[in-house]
This record gives structure tokens, C-alpha cells and sequence, in this order.
């Protein structure tokens, strides 16, 4: 019986490609969203009571644990995660941000480029969203952008989730300062943390679920930390393909009820994702060849299928996804190779701790 633990380490595995496919789910999902002005009409919705941009997010959060967790573990920095961290957020968004203000503000909104260029709702929405960190999240809008279309002034809604995952690294990177104290047993404690955080968002998510609107991070807390959770237990849970059958077929029994299935769902999907992550070999693997472009997928998404149903009147749902599924492929690839990537390759050169870059400044 072939363990988590024995599958981990390198780069040759499924998570490019469950990202990937993860990313244009969320492209799907607002296809409809986007087109029609009503979320609703995306179509299994009704069936699930929530969509596969959904899920797909949730996908994000426990791959994210699962291999950040790893990250911080194998460091052993602090410094070196948190900068390996923002290594991988900043750049490649802080481009998309400026690039889509850019051409909103040039060809999208019912303002004078200069006049929106020095509103203050323009920086508010830069700002916000290349830092992460204001209090109110990102920010949706710019200025007179969109005027006619269903989602009028709404420039970029996915990006979100993105002050959640930062605060996740933050988390996690405290925790393992605040368990400095335990030295030997400082890993195996952040399992046991990790295991209470996700028990503890779990149990607050579910039992406040449908009664505020504030549900969003319990659940993506949730997901986050059982990722985390399976790393530092990935000596103890076993990959099976029966496993991974039951758990399919237990979500698929229970996807016949809403009321039960988002219970099951949560429970079986971390082990689904992790299977598919690692157990499918051969041919497969090939797709890592392309590199990780579900990020670039992910935000810029979404703004073009804004500009698209604003040159495009009329198009449908499943036409937006063509279409736009082309524009974003073509910017995320661009966005990986010239700018994700090269940035990411400056993470080595971080030092572990700060006296080492004075020594090296001399």
C-alpha cells in the first residue's frame, strides 16, 4: 500500500494540470454569470447548490496548503517562505492589474482617459489590489467601466480570493514562529494545528452556512488547512484507488440531496484532489510542459470576458467561454513565460535570515 509521503518530492506530478483545469472552471462558471447578468443560469448550480467555479476554488485552497505547508517545512525560513510566497503573487499581478486599469481607462469607460486617470477610485482600485492588504479586500470596480454591460463597472470579480490566500501564508508562517519554542517537535505540532484549524473552520462554516454572507472564509480556511493537515500527515494516509472510488461515488450519491451534499463534498474532495494529484501517470505528466499558467488563467479571466461581451453584444454563455478561453490561454501563457517564471526563479537567491544579506552586502 503506497503512502502520501511516497509520492512527494520534485515536480513530477498532476497539480499543473488540476490547477489548470481548476482555472477554467472558474472561466466556465462566469461565462454565464457575465453574459446573462444572473449567476444563476450557470447550469449545475441548481443541481449542487453551488457551481464549479466553486469547487474549483476550493480545489485552489487545498492544493495550496498541501504544497505551500511542504514549502515552509523544506525552508525552514520564514523569510525564504514568505518571500517565495510573494514572489509568486506580486508579479505576475501586479502586471495584470496595471495592464487591465490600462486598457479599461484607454477603451472601456465612459471617462476622459486623463480624468480617470487622476480619480481616486482609479488608485483605490490599484492599490488595493496589487497590495492584498487593505481591510476591505480587492476592489471590483473602475470608474465608468463597462457601462452597458450586466456586470456594469465590475472589472476583475475573481480576484478576491486573493487577500485569503495571503492571509493563509501569514497564518501559517506565525505558527510556525509561535511554535519555535518546541524545536524537535515543532513539525509534528503543526500538524496538530493545522488538524485543529481545519476542524475548528469546518464546524464554523457549517453551522453558519446560509445564515451570513460572511461564509466565504470559514470555508476556503477550511480547505487551506486540511491541504496542510494531509502534508504533515502524509506518512499515515494511504492512496488507494478504492479509496478514491468511494470517495467519488459517495459524492456523487450525495450530489442527489443539496441539503447533505456540501457535508460529504468538503470530507471527500481534499483526498480526491490529492489522488489525482499524484496517482495518474504516463502520458499525463506531458502537460507539465506547459508550465503553470492557471494563475494567469485566474486573473486574467475575467476582464476579458468583460471586453469580450462588450464587443461582442449578444454573446452567449457558451460562446464567451470560447472565446474568451482563447484571449485569457494566450495572455496567461505570455504572462507565465515572461513574467511568473523569471520572477519565481529569484527565490533561491533569498537569504534564510537577515544577517546573512548584510554579509553579503558586505
Amino acid at each position: 500500500m503506497q503512502l502520501l509521503s511516497t509520492y512527494v518530492g520534485g515536480r513530477d506530478n498532476n497539480f499543473n494540470l488540476l490547477r489548470f483545469t481548476a482555472a477554467f472552471l472558474v472561466l466556465f462558471s462566469h461565462s454565464f454569470a457575465l453574459s446573462t447578468g444572473d449567476a444563476k443560469t450557470e447550469p449545475l448550480r441548481a443541481w449542487l447548490g453551488m457551481t464549479p467555479g466553486s469547487i474549483a476554488v476550493d480545489v485552489f485552497f487545498i492544493t495550496s496548503g498541501f504544497l505551500v505547508t511542504g514549502s515552509l517545512l523544506a525552508r525552514g525560513s520564514v523569510i525564504q517562505f514568505l518571500a517565495a510566497r510573494a514572489l509568486r503573487i506580486y508579479p505576475g499581478l501586479i502586471v495584470a492589474v496595471l495592464a487591465t486599469t490600462l486598457v479599461v481607462g484607454l477603451f472601456f469607460t465612459t471617462y476622459p482617459f486623463g480624468e480617470f486617470l487622476w480619480m481616486r477610485d482609479t488608485w483605490s482600485h490599484v492599490f488595493r489590489n496589487t497590495t492584498l492588504i487593505s481591510p476591505r479586500g480587492t476592489s471590483f470596480h473602475l470608474p465608468g467601466s463597462f457601462p452597458n454591460l450586466p456586470w456594469a463597472q465590475v472589472v476583475n470579480g475573481s480576484l478576491w480570493t486573493l487577500p485569503y490566500e495571503v492571509r493563509m501564508y501569514a497564518t501559517l508562517a506565525v505558527l510556525w514562529l509561535a511554535l519555535s519554542f518546541l524545536k524537535n517537535h515543532r513539525r509534528v505540532w503543526m500538524g496538530r494545528v493545522s488538524v485543529l484549524v481545519a476542524v475548528l473552520a469546518l464546524a464554523w462554516h457549517f453551522t453558519t452556512r446560509g445564515q451570513s454572507q460572511l461564509t466565504a472564509g470559514p470555508q476556503l480556511t477550511a480547505m487551506f488547512f486540511i491541504g496542510s493537515a494531509m502534508y504533515a500527515y502524509k506518512d499515515r494516509i494511504p492512496m488507494v484507488g478504492a479509496a478514491f472510488w468511494v470517495a467519488l461515488a459517495v459524492t456523487l450519491v450525495a450530489s442527489l440531496d443539496q441539503r447533505v451534499f456540501f457535508y460529504f463534498y468538503m470530507v471527500t474532495l481534499p483526498y480526491m484532489v490529492m489522488f489525482l494529484a499524484f496517482v495518474p501517470g504516463g502520458a499525463v505528466r506531458g502537460f507539465n510542459r506547459m508550465g503553470d499558467v492557471s494563475y494567469g488563467l485566474y486573473i486574467y479571466a475575467w476582464p476579458v470576458q468583460q471586453i469580450s461581451v462588450a464587443l461582442i453584444p449578444g454573446i452567449g454563455p457558451w460562446q464567451l467561454f470560447a472565446v474568451s478561453s482563447v484571449g485569457t490561454l494566450v495572455l496567461a501563457f505570455l504572462s507565465w513565460h515572461l513574467i511568473e517564471k523569471p520572477a519565481l526563479a529569484l527565490k533561491d537567491s533569498v537569504p534564510s535570515r537577515p544577517g546573512r544579506l548584510q554579509n553579503a552586502q558586505g
